[in-house]
């Protein structure tokens, strides 16, 4: 009988990584596709090209600080911690590499937005073994605007979920947001308008604003998405609330939290006539210091962040001021967006400093036991590419 000897490891070869980035397939393309013409993540042409600048820069800044990383999407997802393909980015060139990739520790951009989606993050975070960047208790309370609500509600614009697309059960959700303002404590804020949006949606999508009473049209719109959930909102004008250099338009004003401290403030100002701040919605953001947030809005963010105790994690609060000066809660996000407008050579700046910082928190969850002070200083003042990248109450009840 001949004896074949065989590394035990032959047939279960991987590539091990500090961190995967893994971001949904929705818009980013698998590095296993058979499509030839597929060699960026993120497909020429369109709305999401200027990613690849984006994530081209996080795994420049991981390789910097000697983070061996990857860049993976969620169809790709076939065990905790593990992906079929990932891409590299060596050279400023990207490169397809169809092979098992696993890493103890993700950085996840990528929502449950589907039973698909969902599948696979479960799939990914199965082992305790696996750490996520995004604190799981604050990525689920903002994921869904209806917990943001119930936990934060003394802060937020009053909600309520639209439990299904027909007139009756609009009609009660209408009814019940109708009484939780009357008895709101800033009730004149509240025009005759309601907005009506994804439950779960991000960037300005699936909003929509109705009168009160347009029932019927609030139901017909709701029929074009039948499978998503939709929460119906008081809608509070706010094109007068915080007045950035005269500009008489919609802007909310969003902090970002790391470390239990806002490391970065900026501006969304919505164009000519409409409500949505978001860029993708037509906004143009704008970088602004802390100290021209004003007081109330860094008072009220501060008693949300103490409600939040997650001194550890990165997320972002936005806010936006009523025309009679209130202050509310829009909403919350663990994922805060890292690009930047390609036109815009601050907003390019500020937003590698971002991506710095969060390669910087990176590498103490990587290696919690190997980094040093000096190490973590470097991350942070990366002085090697300072050439090349400039460095300047009750839930109410569902209707």
């Amino acid at each position: 009988m001949i004896v074949f000897s065989c590394p035990f490891n032959l047939f279960m070869t991987k590539d091990i990584f500090d961190v995967l980035i893994v971001y949904s397939d929705r818009l980013a393309t698998s590095a296993n596709t058979l499509k030839d013409e597929a060699l960026l993540p993120f497909a020429k042409g369109s709305n999401s090209e200027s990613y690849n600048d984006v994530y081209g820069y996080f795994l420049k800044i991981c390789q910097k600080n000697r983070l061996k990383a990857a860049f993976t999407t969620s169809a790709d997802i076939i065990g905790a911690g593990k992906c079929q393909s990932y891409w590299l980015y060596k050279g400023n060139s990207w490169v397809k590499v169809k092979k098992t990739g696993y890493s103890k520790v993700i950085f996840d951009k990528f929502s449950p937005v589907n039973k698909k989606i969902k599948n696979s993050r479960s799939l990914l975070f199965s082992s305790k073994k696996i750490k996520p960047f995004n604190e799981p208790l604050l990525f689920d309370l903002f994921f869904d605007k209806q917990k943001t609500y119930k936990r934060l509600h003394q802060f937020s614009i009053p909600t309520v979920t639209i439990k299904k697309s027909t007139v009756k059960s609009v009609y009660r959700a209408c009814n019940t947001l109708r009484e939780i303002a009357r008895k709101h404590a800033h009730k004149e804020d509240f025009s005759d308008e309601i907005i009506i949006k994804d439950r779960f949606g991000a960037g300005g999508i699936n909003v929509y604003k109705f009168k009160v009473d347009q029932t019927k049209k609030i139901v017909e719109s709701l029929k074009k998405h039948n499978k998503r959930s939709f929460i119906v909102q008081s809608f509070i004008k706010f094109d007068k609330g915080f007045i950035y250099k005269n500009s008489l338009v919609s802007t909310d004003i969003r902090l970002i939290y790391l470390g239990g401290k806002i490391i970065q403030t900026y501006i969304r100002m919505a164009k000519a006539g409409d409500f949505r701040c978001n860029e993708h919605q037509g906004g143009i953001l704008k970088y602004i210091p802390k100290s021209q947030v004003p007081s109330n809005v860094l008072l009220t963010s501060d008693k949300i962040a103490k409600v939040l105790n997650k001194k550890s994690s990165l997320y972002a609060l936005d806010f936006i001021i009523s025309n009679k000066g209130n202050i509310y809660l829009l909403e919350g996000n663990t994922g805060p967006g890292l690009d930047w407008n390609l036109s815009n050579k601050e907003n390019k700046i500020e937003a590698q400093k971002l991506i710095r910082t969060i390669v910087k928190e990176l590498t103490k969850l990587a290696r919690p036991t190997k980094i040093t002070k000096k190490e973590s200083m470097n991350v942070a003042i990366d002085t090697s590419v300072i050439g090349e990248y400039p460095i300047l109450a009750n839930e109410p009840m569902l209707a």
